[in-house]
């Protein structure tokens, strides 16, 4: 197309034509940043967000151990979770929504060089810190689930969950309780596993809670400085608590003795699901 430009007639009927200008080539996530920030902001706070503190809270409930039977207030909550109705549904929601913040906050993430070092200050730490505690628990969210959920064996370390293990058996959608024994198992694995969760899980519970602080602004609820001020205690006060539920979560499995603490039943349990795990191999008196 051309640009028909008219010459004043005193000049002369002259008539010149120009190419047209073309609009400069704006790729997707530049034409859709607006939306694409804040879905990306909402979906860090809900349901991801919502789940890392009801996870938490539910892992806590180990602090307080198990009776002689074998049940624990950390095996009743795990029971009401798998008892949700339509928990497959749920479950596809919630990876769905970690599956789209993860994926565009690597988008965001690529290419940024850190400028701490140039720029000292609060903002620009707490900036930076953001993206790198965002990789940190990206890898361990993936280990966590792998080891525990999808019960993959990674460079030997198998300790896989169950709700509940039938101890004659090992039928697991049945039988004895086996939420704390199994997760306490999982935790006394090894001594790198406990300086990897404590590293993972405070990367997840800084991410979220420094997140949440700045979705704030993205969402143009905490415009002044005091109002930033003062929602940014309240974010470090739930990064607290956060941060409390998972070191009681911590005692609770560390402290849980394998040999003494479970009955005989989760022991023939625990034999069928994980038979190595009195660090012997498995005999005959096993089976």
């Amino acid at each position: 197309m051309c640009i028909r430009v008219y010459v004043p007639s005193h000049a002369g009927p002259a008539i010149v034509s120009q190419p047209e200008p073309k609009s400069p080539d704006i790729g997707f996530m530049d034409r859709h940043h607006f939306l694409l920030r804040r879905l990306h902001s909402l979906s860090g706070i809900v349901p991801v967000g919502v789940f890392v503190i009801m996870h938490l809270f539910t892992n806590a409930q180990m602090m307080w151990g198990q009776d002689e039977t074998g049940e624990s207030t950390f095996q009743h909550e795990v029971d009401f979770i798998h008892a949700t109705p339509a928990l497959l549904f749920v479950e596809i929601a919630l990876w769905g929504a970690i599956a789209f913040h993860a994926g565009l906050g690597v988008l965001y993430m690529t290419g940024i060089v850190p400028n701490v070092m140039k720029y000292r200050n609060l903002d620009n730490w707490r900036y930076t810190l953001q993206r790198v505690t965002a990789w940190v628990a990206l890898v361990f969210i993936f280990v966590h689930i792998a080891t525990l959920r999808w019960r993959w064996s990674m460079f030997g370390w198998f300790t896989p969950f169950y709700a509940r293990v039938d101890a004659e058996t090992g039928w697991t959608h049945g039988g004895e309780a086996m939420a704390l024994p199994l997760t306490a198992y999982a935790l006394q694995y090894s001594w790198l596993v406990v300086v990897f969760y404590a590293v993972g899980v405070l990367s997840v519970v800084f991410h979220w809670a420094n997140g949440l602080w700045t979705a704030a602004i993205t969402w143009g609820v905490t415009i002044s400085k005091g109002a930033q001020r003062r929602w940014g205690f309240m974010c470090a006060g739930l990064g607290v608590a956060l941060t409390a539920f998972f070191l009681a979560a911590m005692v609770g499995a560390l402290k849980y003795d394998l040999d003494s603490d479970m009955t005989e039943r989760q022991q023939k349990a625990l034999d069928k699901v994980v038979p190595t795990w009195r660090g012997d191999a498995p005999d005959s008196s096993n089976e």
